[in-house]
This record gives C-alpha cells, sequence and structure tokens, in this order.
C-alpha cells in the first residue's frame, strides 16, 4: 500500500487561469484525493499497479498550463512523516481530515 501524491504550481494571474485551477483541484476531490494543503493532494494507493491508471487520470484532467508533479511513496515512508501545525492554524474548506474512510493496508497472515 502506498499514497499518490499530486503537487501542483497554476498560475492564477487571470479568471480563465483561476477557472482552469479550481475546476481541477474539483476535478481531484471527484476522483477521491484529499488536500493535504492547498496546492498538495493525496489519495491512497491500494497497489503500485494501480499508480498508472491513477496517473493518466491525473493527466486528462490537468490544467494546460503550469506545473504537475504526481509521485508514489509507500505507506511506511507516509507513516514516518511529521506534521507540525499551529493551535490556530485555519484549514481550508476543502481540506478533509483523514479517517475512516481512508483505506487501510490489509493483513492477509
Amino acid at each position: 500500500m502506498g499514497w499518490l501524491f499530486v503537487s501542483f504550481d497554476l498560475p492564477v494571474v487571470d479568471k480563465d487561469d483561476l477557472r482552469e485551477a479550481n475546476t481541477f483541484r474539483k476535478n481531484l476531490l471527484k476522483m477521491g484525493y484529499y488536500m493535504l494543503q492547498n496546492s498538495i493532494y493525496i489519495k491512497a494507493c491500494v497497489t503500485y499497479e494501480k499508480t498508472d491508471q491513477y496517473i493518466k487520470n491525473v493527466k486528462f484532467v490537468a490544467p494546460t498550463t503550469g506545473s504537475v508533479h504526481v509521485f508514489f511513496i509507500t505507506d511506511t515512508q507516509w507513516s514516518k512523516s511529521v506534521c507540525i501545525e499551529k493551535a490556530d492554524y485555519k484549514k481550508s474548506k476543502y481540506k478533509k481530515e483523514l479517517g475512516e474512510e481512508t483505506p487501510q493496508q490489509m493483513t492477509f497472515w
């Protein structure tokens, strides 16, 4: 099991750019990604083989401008990450907490 990260830097100079960036963000949410930060979205991957299809889906909805990076990390690498968040931090209305909906790694023995 692992996690697919989509990070991006998109121009939002004019209304068309902003509309395209917002559409991209909404498409990621519709595809089951969680917003980790404003320009970083994550999705659980049960198998590494699934990443190819997920990457194709991101390419399909990616904006015509800007930079989008997709990368995979294992569940073990993710578990070693640290989040430092201040008490007065205002979360985005689009950010979801990782919780019961998040797939857990299966144990076979």
